[in-house]
Parts: C-alpha cells; structure tokens; sequence
C-alpha cells in the first residue's frame, strides 16, 4: 500500500479543531507517523487490535511514556472525529464506531488537582457581572458567563455559536451548537428565561450584521468571532471584578461546574451526560432523541441551584418562575 484513504482527511481533522499553532503542527507530526504505521502494515480499515500494536511497537521502539501518551491521545481525538463525521465526510460505515473508545491511556506523570468553581462564586460572577453592566462588553460577558454555567457549553462552542442558531422551538429558546470535532452546529442546549433575556439584552445593543452571536467590540476588532485567548483574559478579568482570587481557575471550569451542580441540585448521571453532550450525536438521530431531550430541564434546575430564589432581584425572580 503506497497511500492511505485517511491522508487526505487528517489535515481537515486538524484545521477544524481548535488548538494553538504548534499543537496543530505536533498533532500533524503524530497522525503522519500513525498514517506511515498503516501504510507500511497494509492495514485500509484499522481495528482496536492495530492501535494496540501501534502503541506497543512505540514502546519496542524505545519512545517515552510521555510521547506515546501524546501520540495515543492524538489518535482516539482522531478516531472519535471520524465517528461523529464520517457521514460528512463520506467515509465508510466502518468509522461509525470509535475503536479506540475501550483503550485506556493513563497519564505517565501525576496530575494536579483540577481547580473548581464554588457554588458561591458562581453566583456572584452571575449577579456581579448582571448588577455592573454599563458598556456592551459587560453585557455580553455577562450572558456569556450565564449560559456557560447553565449549559456546561465550551468555549469554542460559544465562540462558534451564531445568531441564526439561537431560535425558539416548541415554546423553549434553544441554543444550535458545533460541537468538539463536529462540522456543524448540529446540538443543542436549552436556554433558560433569565439567560435568554440576557442574551436578548446583548443582542438589543448591537448595530451590527456580524453574524456571530458573540462578538469583540473593540476599536481594534469588530468583524468576525471572538479568538482563543479572549475567553482566558475575560475570565480573568472578570474574577477579579468580582473579588474572586483562587488561583488556577480557567474558562473551563465553569463547564465542571455546571456538571457538577447538576448533580449536587440531585441531577442524574444521564441528565448530566446529555446536558455536557458526552456522546456524540449524528444529524440524522431520530426525532424521539430530541424530543427527550427537549424534556430535560438540567439548564434550569443548574441556574436556580446556583442562584437560589433569596438572592436574586425581583425582575430576574419574575424570569426564572416563568413556566415553558
């Protein structure tokens, strides 16, 4: 075999996926060796047993447990990508399972605890920010924090999101998404009131034909989407506003919260898995999906754990008791 069917559709892989430039450059690096390793052994349609024995000639071969753990979580981010696109990409069926799903891949070096939002100081980045809005920006900051704490949304799922994708169905404002290694916005998460209104507020300032629903307003950059490093100075930025000084809290964090809340306010494990969107979804899944999912109502019970009924003003109180 001189090439692989797969060559062509790795460098799609990683313009789509939204890291820094030398991690692309690295990624590319991994699924180029990975792709030689197919070549070489013939293989067109790889199974679980293949990538075993691609890590276990990495180890023959004398690389450390860092590079293979780097080179293993390279390729299941692949293979994952291949199974919630594979349809789009018109590969075969073959794709429609992730066979590196059962492989395991410990982390060499011990991990820092993960830092996580309180309860407490999810709240008062929600009232803070809401109380202290004066320029478009804080308006903005303010429904973006909102919605990421009640929806465990990412924040490149927030930076892609659009106007168009931000509708009402069946009574309930939802949010259309474009997920981790999807191609389209094709999921959704439930908007409660509150953070709707929040975001209706935003939108009503706005004099532009941006399509992005979050957009940068300064001098500098005021076309297209919101970048990367955005999200990590607003945090930042905001934490401090707010009076909140713990160390090693990133953007991140307030998806962990929002799945962490979900289950303190009593929340199931499956509400929580649909509400972070764990399993890939295809387009084309049956209207039964939707329609269960429609009828979970995470969003709304995360927001009035966080905010609590005592503690919140009269005209947001109104919002959060509206029935949908």
């Amino acid at each position: 075999m001189k090439h692989h069917h797969l060559e062509s559709v790795y460098p799609r892989y990683l313009r789509n996926k939204d890291i820094a430039k030398n991690s692309r450059k690295l990624y590319g690096i991994v699924l180029k060796q990975y792709m030689s390793f197919l070549i070489t052994n013939d293989i067109q349609f790889a199974k679980t047993s293949h990538i075993l024995r691609y890590k276990q000639q990495l180890k023959e071969d004398g690389f450390s447990m860092s590079w293979i753990y780097i080179q293993m979580s390279v390729v299941k981010g692949f293979y994952r990508y291949l199974r919630a696109n594979h349809k789009q990409l018109d590969l075969s069926e073959v794709y429609a399972n992730d066979i590196t799903e059962e492989i395991r891949n410990p982390h060499p070096k011990m991990r820092m605890r993960r830092q996580m939002l309180t309860i407490e100081q999810a709240k008062k980045l929600i009232v803070s920010t809401r109380k202290n809005r004066k320029y478009i920006w804080h308006y903005r900051n303010h429904a973006i924090l909102f919605l990421m704490l009640t929806t465990g949304l990412r924040s490149i799922e927030v930076r892609r999101a659009k106007r168009k994708d931000f509708i009402m169905q069946k009574g309930q404002w939802i949010l259309y998404v474009q997920g981790k290694g999807r191609l389209e916005a094709d999921e959704f998460v439930k908007v409660t009131p509150s953070v709707t209104q929040a975001i209706h507020d935003y939108l009503e300032k706005r004099e532009d034909n941006n399509p992005y629903l979050f957009i940068p307003h300064s001098n500098r950059s005021k076309k297209g989407n919101l970048s990367r490093s955005f999200f990590k100075k607003m945090f930042a930025d905001t934490l401090k506003d707010c009076g909140i000084k713990q160390a090693g809290l990133t953007p991140h964090v307030m998806r962990h919260a929002a799945a962490t809340f979900n289950l303190l306010r009593g929340g199931s494990l499956e509400s929580t898995r649909k509400l972070l969107r764990h399993k890939s979804i295809d387009t084309t899944l049956i209207y039964a999906h939707h329609i269960d999912k429609m009828k979970d109502d995470s969003s709304k019970q995360i927001e009035q754990f966080i905010l609590k009924e005592e503690y919140l003003p009269e005209e947001l109180k109104s919002l959060i008791l509206i029935e949908y």
